[in-house]
């Protein structure tokens, strides 16, 4: 009998998949050092071995959880990153274009961050991350190359807003502060949720707007002065 390895394949990614998923929400909403891979595997409806087939332990299971994150955030924000991209490389936009592109990034981050259909854990697990914990998952890091061109693409517009008036260190300071809007979204997401504020389609397009409002002035005072 021939055994189907296509099909065993597909069920062994589908089994990595389910485990990341509740991972992440897990991870998320109890830290690194509030959960055990025995309670993420009864979770996910796995038994504890299949953890340790996939990911070898708690540390290399968050690691992947770190570049499935980064890999979902990043796939809702290609287009926009790589328009920025190659607008930044033709090295002539003017300064509404910068903004307007800084503003299209946002707008998909609120998309991966805010919009998405996990309640926020994705967000928290984003958050999370950067909070002290016994088990150093702070020290840990997965994939980042993606999502890091993203944050440069923040980064080189801010500069060229500023016309070289900000170096790299202190444009990614300001983009980064700017975006905290976005943070405070996704961090009070469940908060807004329980007091009758769903995110319904009509919501998220009036905080884009409001957001890229905001953005818009905060970034026409980083031109240089005439």
């Amino acid at each position: 009998m021939r055994l189907n390895v296509k099909a065993g394949y597909q069920r062994g990614e589908d089994t990595r998949a389910r485990i990341l998923n509740v991972a992440v929400s897990l991870f998320g909403t109890m830290g690194f050092d509030g959960i055990t891979t025995r309670e993420i595997a009864e979770a996910a409806a796995v038994p504890p071995a299949s953890l340790r087939y996939y990911f070898e332990n708690k540390q290399g299971l968050y690691i992947a959880c770190l570049s499935h994150v980064h890999a979902l955030v990043f796939g809702q924000m290609e287009c926009e990153v790589k328009a920025a991209e190659l607008l930044l490389e033709e090295g002539c936009a003017d300064t509404e274009s910068l903004i307007d592109s800084f503003c299209d990034l946002q707008e998909v981050l609120i998309d991966a961050m805010v919009a998405g259909p996990d309640g926020g854990t994705v967000a928290l697990f984003v958050l999370r991350h950067d909070l002290p914990s016994e088990g150093g998952s702070g020290s840990l890091s997965g994939d980042e190359s993606n999502i890091n061109r993203a944050m440069v693409c923040f980064t080189e517009i801010m500069m060229r807003i500023s016309d070289g008036n900000l170096d790299r260190q202190l444009a990614a300071r300001i983009a980064g502060l700017i975006n905290g809007q976005v943070v405070n979204l996704y961090v009070r997401r469940n908060r807004l949720e329980s007091d009758g504020w769903d995110i319904t389609p009509e919501r998220l397009q009036w905080i884009k707007e409001v957001v890229r409002k905001q953005s818009r002035a905060m970034l026409m005072t980083h031109r240089p002065s005439s």
